[in-house]
């Protein structure tokens, strides 16, 4: 049980109090003794140190043949003239007794040991994540009572991937998530995954042309799963410091998308349920200024769906969005379909027409998600932080309902550029609780500025579920001062001389000592530390100073890329990594218009409109059924 400085001094102070009564027996059993013999000799007078040991003498003798004896009155006064004064003496130490913390005045802050990390390390190397050369800790998260969640902090050419990403994705004991912004450690790692019997899935943003298909409605299971999406579709498609004038216009787009979500989810096929759908949907919305009357195909469309199923929750989203008229409406459509613009490219249209990547099986068998994504174009981000945010729900729901509350094998998201992602929606909550379902992240990023202008309001808790940091080297100044009031302070003697000057010839000089704070590292000694040094915290523990990794020293170093070209690895070559949706056949015109869509046409000319369970009539028969 761990003890606070306070519970020390209490505990020592009982132990004085103990030692105090039991010295006050020891002391008034012999100096009963020591008044009984002296009334017996009164005539006795110590004039030498012989005569002193005979009295001694006489007192060890009566201690042994009456050990117990009942004192005369004259005795017990005596005795207690004696007693006052060590009662005397007692309360002097208490009242006297200072609060001394030698050495530990100012701050306990002092660098590890070599073997401190031995007590959270594996014997087993493979069972580590790995940190540095000389640390590494368990993932046996029971064994090592903290969690897996990292923060890696290291401005560019710090080594990141070399010395962090790479020496754990060859561990092989886990399955991974890797944002890969540059395609270099798929490039570098992948040939070895594969021997270590990795599935290997893509999900590439920048040549979309090669990819694994992402759908989103794949993953959704209930209402709420329909909500994340636009929520998270809205929260990153916003740009960086713009705000509404009116918060009605975006909550009223938000409403309308939802609709329509939630309309393609309950009532279209699964071959029809993908964003380009919805996008068709909204082409067909249209607001005249001058004629609030007017009804454009999609209002025929829900006024259909409310005479089948007037309670449909896609309803009642759709009547949010008609509160507004006229030319606000149209503002919000426009606004809606410049948000949607994205998925007009035939190639991300065709991405996310089906879904390949199977996220619900990362926790059943090893696999490597690697996600391609642009560090100078953050276009298509948005479908990183969609597909982030679906994953964790996907991961959390097969963990809790399917194992009981654990994967049976751990998932570890190696985040480089956590940055550049995008905001995973409440994702300073996922981080505090992942760790019981063997779910973990490495939060990569450059200097802390990078994660506060993501996460304004909740980047401190993404840090402080981060049971462990490890600094590469910086010269953000922030960053520096952050880190150096983790390592705290520790306490230092201080030394000065002072010389004062009378004349040419004659001077004085005095010396002092003290103590003083002093930080274990300041800011600037931070930005000084050598390429191949770094400094790990980790919780409840001093902080290592330590080497940064040799990538060569690991055993699996020779079946990566940087060791031999044999090991390059084109994605491009993996079966079933291709341009998701390839197969689908598109009509002229319209790279949108797929030949069996179930919204091929907006002539009107078709017998019906078909959706699951309900069958929606041809807009111009229900124009035709309304006016007979």
């Amino acid at each position: 049980m761990a003890v606070t400085e306070q519970q020390k001094r209490e505990s020592r102070l009982r132990f004085h109090l103990f030692l105090f009564v039991v010295g006050y027996g020891v002391f008034a059993f012999i100096m009963l003794h020591v008044c009984s013999v002296y009334n017996t000799y009164e005539q006795f007078v110590i004039e030498s140190i012989e005569q002193i040991e005979g009295f001694v003498d006489q007192v060890a003798l009566q201690m042994q043949e009456a050990p117990i004896f009942v004192p005369t009155l004259r005795e017990l006064q005596q005795f207690l003239f004696f007693s006052m004064f060590y009662f005397v003496m007692v309360a002097y130490y208490f009242t006297t007794r200072k609060k001394y913390m030698l050495g530990k005045e100012f701050g306990t802050a002092e660098w590890a040991k070599r073997g401190d990390i031995k007590k959270i390390m594996d014997r087993r190397k493979n069972n580590n994540i790995i940190f540095t050369q000389t640390e590494g800790m368990s993932l046996n998260t029971r064994k090592t009572g903290k969690n897996l969640n990292m923060l890696i902090i290291g401005s560019p050419g710090t080594g990141k991937t070399r010395y962090f990403a790479k020496p754990n994705i060859l561990q092989a004991n886990t399955s991974y998530v890797i944002t890969d912004p540059k395609g270099e450690i798929l490039r570098d790692t992948g040939c070895f995954l594969q021997k270590m019997g990795y599935r290997i899935k893509v999900l590439n943003v920048i040549d979309m042309e090669h990819s694994d298909g992402y759908n989103p409605f794949e993953y959704i299971r209930d209402e709420t799963d329909v909500l994340k999406v636009i929520d998270c579709l809205i929260q990153n498609t916003t740009p960086d410091g713009s705000q509404a004038q009116d918060p009605f216009w975006e909550k009223a787009e938000t409403a309308l998308l939802q609709a329509l979500a939630f309309f393609v989810w309950y009532e279209l096929p699964k071959e029809e349920q993908n964003f380009s759908t919805i996008l068709e949907l909204l082409r067909m919305a249209e607001v005249r200024e001058m004629d609030d009357e007017y009804e454009s195909d999609l209002d025929l469309i829900f006024r259909q769906l409310k005479k089948e199923k007037p309670q449909h929750i896609a309803l009642k989203q759709y009547s949010i969005f008609k509160q507004a008229a006229g030319k606000t409406a149209k503002s919000i459509l426009i606004s809606a379909g410049v948000r949607l613009a994205s998925f007009n490219i035939p190639a991300l249209g065709n991405l996310t027409s089906r879904d390949t990547l199977g996220l619900e099986t990362l926790g059943d068998q090893k696999t490597a998600l690697f996600v391609l994504m642009s560090d100078s174009n953050t276009t298509f981000n948005f479908l990183v932080a969609m597909m982030y945010t679906q994953l964790f729900d996907t991961l959390y729901h097969v963990a809790d309902f399917k194992y009981r509350g654990r994967l049976p094998i751990h998932v570890r998201f190696i985040l480089d550029e956590f940055a550049n992602i995008g905001q995973i929606p409440e994702f300073d909550k996922l981080v505090g609780t992942m760790r019981s379902r063997e779910v973990s992240v490495s939060v990569i990023i450059q200097n802390i500025s990078q994660l506060e202008a993501v996460y304004e309001a909740t980047w401190e808790n993404i840090i402080g579920n981060c049971d462990s940091m490890l600094f590469l080297g910086g010269k953000d100044i922030a960053t520096l001062e952050y880190v150096s009031k983790i390592l705290g302070e520790e306490s230092i003697d201080s030394y000065s001389i002072s010389v004062s000057r009378e004349s040419l010839w004659k001077h004085t000089s005095s010396k002092s000592f003290d103590g003083m704070a002093r930080e274990l590292m300041k800011p600037d000694e931070l930005g000084r530390i050598p390429d191949r040094d770094c400094i790990l915290h980790i919780r409840g523990m001093n902080p290592f100073y330590s080497r940064k990794y040799r990538l060569e020293s690991h055993k699996n170093y020779k079946y990566l890329y940087d060791s031999s070209d044999r090991y390059f690895f084109d994605y491009r070559n993996i079966k079933g990594v291709k341009m998701a949706g390839r197969d689908l056949q598109f009509g002229d015109g319209d790279p949108y218009h797929h030949e069996n869509s179930l919204l091929r046409e907006r002539t009107l000319d078709h017998d019906f409109l078909r959706f699951p369970e309900i069958k929606f009539r041809l807009i111009k028969k229900v124009k035709r059924s309304d006016s007979e």
